[in-house]
Formats: C-alpha cells, sequence, structure tokens
C-alpha cells in the first residue's frame, strides 16, 4: 500500500498548482482587457483628433485665417492621419496655407517623435515630412531608404521625391535593381509621380549601363512615364539577339504602331509562348488587314496561341463579333471554330455585365 503521507502532499501540490494557473489565467486576461480598452481609448482619441485637425486643415485651405496651438503630445498621430490624408486628394492645389500650418504648429518636431517608433508611426512620419516639402529633413529621411521594412523604405522614397525630387530620383532608381521586395506598383507611382522629369533621366542614365535583365525590370517603369522613350529601347530589344524570355517581355510591353511590321515578325516563332505575346501584342496595336496574319494561328497546335489569336482578331479595328463570326465560318480546322465560339461567348458575358 502506498504512503498516505505521499498521497496527501501529492493532493496538495495539485492543489496549488491549480489555482496557481487560474491566477495566472486570470491575470492574464486582465491585462489582455486592459490592453484592449487602452488601445481603444487611444484610437478613439486619435479619430477625434483627426476629425479636429482636417476641418481646420479645410478652413485654411479656404483662405481663412486658423489660430490654432502648437500640436499636444495627444494630437500628433491624428494629426499626421489628417494631414497626410488631405495632402492625398489636393493634386496641384495651392499648398501654401497647409504648408504655414504645418510648420506653425511644429509638425516637424513632432514627427521627428515619430520616427522613433513602430513601422507604421515611422511610415506616417515619412510620409507627413515629406508633404512639408522641407529640405532640412531630407537628410534625416535619407536612411529611411534603407530600412529593411519595404513599406518604410518606400514611404522614404516618395517623401525625398517631394522634398528634393532629383536628388531623390538620384538615389531612388538604382535602388530599384537592389531592392526585390519592393512591390512594382509601388515603384510604379512613385515614379509617376515625379514632376520635373528627373525620374525618366536617371531610368535613362541606369539604361545606358544597364544589361539585359535589368534592362527589361527599368522599362516596365519607363513604359508608364515615357512612352516614346520606352518604346525606343523595347525597339533595341526586339531587334537584338537577346533569349525568348526578354522577347516575351517585349511583346508584352510593346504599343507603339510603328513596331508592327517588328512584331509581325514574332508570329511564326519556335516558341509558343513568343507567338502567343506577339498575336496580343498584334491586337493591340494591329491594323484590320492583320487579320490575315492572325487567322492561320487559330489552328495553332497550341490552345494559348489559338485563345490569344482569337482575342486579337477581335480587338483589330474594325473588326466585331460578326466579323468574327465570318472568320469562324471560313475555318476548316475544327479546334479553330471552337476557339472562336469561346472568345464570342466571353465577349457577350463581358457586354452583358
Amino acid at each position: 500500500m502506498g504512503n498516505p503521507a505521499n498521497g496527501a502532499t501529492l493532493l496538495t501540490v495539485a492543489y496549488w498548482v491549480a489555482i496557481l494557473t487560474l491566477v495566472l489565467a486570470f491575470s492574464l486576461l486582465t491585462v489582455i482587457v486592459l490592453m484592449r480598452a487602452r488601445s481603444q481609448r487611444r484610437e478613439l482619441r486619435d479619430k477625434r483628433a483627426q476629425r479636429h485637425w482636417l476641418q481646420v486643415m479645410q478652413h485654411a485651405l479656404a483662405g481663412e485665417e486658423v489660430q490654432v496651438p502648437s500640436l499636444r503630445r495627444d494630437e500628433v498621430a491624428g494629426f499626421i492621419e489628417a494631414w497626410n490624408a488631405t495632402h492625398e486628394t489636393l493634386g496641384h492645389a495651392d499648398l501654401a496655407p497647409l504648408l504655414s500650418l504645418g510648420h506653425h504648429v511644429g509638425l516637424v518636431d513632432a514627427a521627428r517623435r515619430m520616427l522613433q517608433g513602430n513601422y507604421h508611426d515611422r511610415a506616417m512620419a515619412i510620409v507627413a515630412l515629406g508633404h512639408l516639402r522641407d529640405r532640412s529633413v531630407f537628410e534625416e529621411l535619407v536612411p529611411f531608404l534603407n530600412d529593411r521594412s519595404p513599406i518604410v523604405s518606400l514611404c522614404a522614397a516618395y517623401a525625398l521625391g517631394q522634398v528634393d525630387p532629383p536628388e531623390a530620383m538620384a538615389m531612388f532608381v538604382p535602388m530599384i535593381l537592389e531592392r526585390d521586395d519592393w512591390m512594382p506598383g509601388n515603384v510604379a507611382r512613385i515614379l509617376a509621380r515625379n514632376e520635373d522629369g528627373s525620374a525618366v533621366r536617371e531610368l535613362d542614365n541606369a539604361l545606358l549601363r544597364a544589361n539585359t535583365t535589368t534592362m527589361l525590370k527599368l522599362v516596365r517603369f519607363l513604359v508608364d512615364i515615357d512612352p516614346q522613350r520606352a518604346a525606343g529601347v523595347i525597339r533595341q530589344l526586339l531587334d537584338s539577339p537577346v533569349d525568348d524570355h526578354a522577347i516575351s517581355i517585349c511583346l508584352q510591353l510593346v504599343s507603339d504602331k510603328q513596331d508592327r511590321e517588328r512584331v509581325a515578325g514574332f508570329l511564326s516563332a519556335a516558341r509558343w509562348h513568343v507567338r502567343m505575346h506577339a498575336a496580343s501584342a498584334l491586337g493591340r496595336i494591329g491594323e484590320a488587314s492583320d487579320s490575315l496574319r492572325l487567322e492561320p494561328m487559330l489552328a495553332d497546335k497550341v490552345w494559348w496561341v489559338r485563345y490569344r489569336a482569337a482575342q486579337a482578331l477581335l480587338a483589330l479595328p474594325g473588326m466585331g463579333a460578326a466579323a468574327l463570326r465570318e472568320v469562324q465560318q471560313r475555318q476548316s480546322d475544327a479546334y479553330g471554330r471552337d476557339i472562336i465560339d469561346q472568345v464570342l461567348s466571353e465577349h457577350d458575358m463581358g457586354a452583358a455585365a
């Protein structure tokens, strides 16, 4: 038989372990509730401050004289939210009243304190300083271009581009090739917002030193901000002995009607993905007569080539559903007739929607 004293000891230990577990669980729950309540209070406080400062900024932009004190610490987050949101809606409006307000309330010092916070606070503060367009903060923002957070680093690029566009683009464009974690869409928006032409100049400089791979990456951005210059680079690549992958990318980007014949030369390429992209490109930049070039592709052995060829035919000037039905009637290939049925069905569904 077991020792009764040992059994009683084990029961006592188990009892106190259970009590301690309950106390710890209750303490943890209390901490979570308190933290949640604190977060909600802070959120409500920031929303009140944001609403207040949005009204002040609207009055300032309307030309009214506003008398406001310097920012209190508990107003900074709400002010910066309102400040950034207001600037995003202004476009090319006269910013002088808003810039004066920012300096008056001490935005620079307030934003500097936020630069020591988490990544969200850093991003918001960096954008706010960029909107202020104060050259004195430029050097303070430069280190954030190398921040590990892609959000913070892109916010820094955007802000620097507002403060000193030429110097900012000279730093930003070379980094595009180094930062694989930057989303291309965000990079394109920053480049597109550049108004003094420095983004195009820096892309041109980078293209002069680029190999085929980096050239393809850069020309994607150039297409959005300087299509004419991009067309020249694309033309140069299409005429060069580059690999099929590079050709496919160029065919996806080509948009100049002068390149019709150049694009048509790839309709009979050995690689199916090149033929497919060539067909799509001809649909974008081609003429009605190019239907004669696209019709044979409806019998291609690869489904995707037939599909893009049918779409391209439908997109040509002067073509439409009725004309594509006439093309279908001339087709002896069953696959060609079927792919036209599919494209026209999709077209009808899109029109109905």
